[in-house]
């Protein structure tokens, strides 16, 4: 309802946490809210800054440590739980041009995403040439 309502993903808290960056510390942190703040844009900042790459790494890593492997593997890939845009058609799917999916899970081997279809929950494979990050904007 916030987000919807235009409040800011990336929100800090008093140590210059995201909302994002402090839900993955937390003892219960649902890969559901996870998904939804990183739809929505949200960015991993820490003391007021955006981490590096490098950083975001390390974070990662603490955050697998701590038990949420599936949360710590979703945030290391450039697109994983972003909601993006399908630019270019894999083969004989043209009418997929324009329509925006999720990005689930990035499968390394075949350097491809699983992405769910919004609205027809179709899920498919596609690699990152065929899809560009689109973040939620409240209307």
């Amino acid at each position: 309802y916030l987000l919807l309502n235009g409040a800011d993903v990336n929100i800090l808290n008093v140590g210059g946490a995201s909302v994002l960056t402090s839900s993955c510390f937390l003892a219960d942190s649902p890969l559901e809210a996870i998904r939804l703040l990183l739809s929505w844009g949200a960015e991993h900042i820490e003391s007021g800054k955006q981490m590096t790459k490098e950083r975001k790494l390390s974070f990662c890593h603490e955050t697998s440590s701590r038990g949420h492997v599936k949360i710590a593997n979703l945030m290391l890939s450039e697109l994983g739980g972003r909601r993006c845009e399908i630019i270019s058609a894999p083969k004989t799917r043209d009418d997929l041009v324009g329509k925006t999916c999720m990005a689930e899970e990035y499968i390394e081997i075949s350097d491809q995403y699983k992405v769910r279809m919004e609205f027809t929950n179709e899920v498919l494979l596609l690699g990152t040439d065929h899809l560009k990050r689109r973040d939620r904007t409240p209307q």
